[in-house]
């Protein structure tokens, strides 16, 4: 099925004896299965954050999407989502249209055959506003391994949250340690969550420019957002899996 928090799928160089032709990228793909790690129908500082999506059936078939909306307990709420062929649905608060609820939590959307593939896009936006923050859709779920977010700071001006989705069915106690940009430690949070359960919590060791390591103890995507005090404007970096 999919592996991966981002792929770059690259495509053969072909090479002659005038030129080599550039590899091509792709950082999203139309699958039958894809993760948001993160959306929101709720408070917070400054400000109420709620989940814009878009659902795109590219196809010639109809078929029905089943989206599954885990919270922090990783009881599923499930809601189906039927697209015509080549028809989008768009949602400005996904979370309450969908599912009737409130709170945060991770996403998952699945059609029933391999062969309906779908493309999903997703952000979280401040309400009454078009301020937003892009959240990538995850295509690949992840494992165990060590993973990494750089470029985080946490100061009087800025403020930076980490959140995990347990893919796990077992309980998973993830690690986020703090480094400065030599690599030393210097704080650290966990998050103790059980079967399929999301959360995010604040990350308070101050830091500059900084990155942060997740240890998990089963399968999981995390990821951090950098947010600006004064305006709520926020950066989502998924992290990148990195086994030596």
């Amino acid at each position: 099925m999919n592996r991966a928090l981002c792929i770059a799928a690259a495509f053969a160089l072909v090479v002659t004896a005038a030129q080599a032709q550039p590899a091509r990228t792709h950082t999203n793909f139309a699958s039958d299965f894809h993760t948001v790690p993160v959306m929101a129908n709720l408070p917070g500082i400054g400000a109420v954050f709620q989940s814009y999506v878009a659902i795109l059936n590219p196809t010639s078939t109809s078929f029905a999407v089943t989206a599954t909306f885990y919270d922090a307990s990783g009881t599923p709420t499930q809601a189906t989502i039927t697209l015509g062929a080549g028809e989008a649905k768009t949602y400005d608060n996904f979370i309450e249209s969908v599912f009737n609820r409130t709170g945060g939590g991770a996403v998952t959307f699945r059609s029933p055959d391999p062969s309906n593939r779908f493309i999903v896009t997703s952000e979280v936006r401040t309400s009454g506003t078009r301020f937003s923050t892009t959240v990538p859709t995850l295509e690949f779920p992840g494992t165990n391994s060590p993973s990494f977010v750089a470029g985080v700071t946490v100061s009087s001006a800025t403020r930076t949250n980490v959140g995990c989705f347990n893919q796990s069915d077992a309980s998973n106690r993830i690690t986020a340690t703090v480094l400065d940009k030599t690599g030393a430690v210097l704080g650290s949070v966990e998050l103790n969550l059980p079967p399929h359960a999301w959360n995010q919590t604040a990350m308070l060791t101050s830091v500059t420019d900084g990155y942060i390591r997740f240890t998990p103890s089963e399968a999981a995507v995390c990821y951090a957002v950098v947010v600006d005090n004064s305006t709520a404007d926020g950066r989502l970096i998924t992290s990148a899996e990195y086994t030596p």
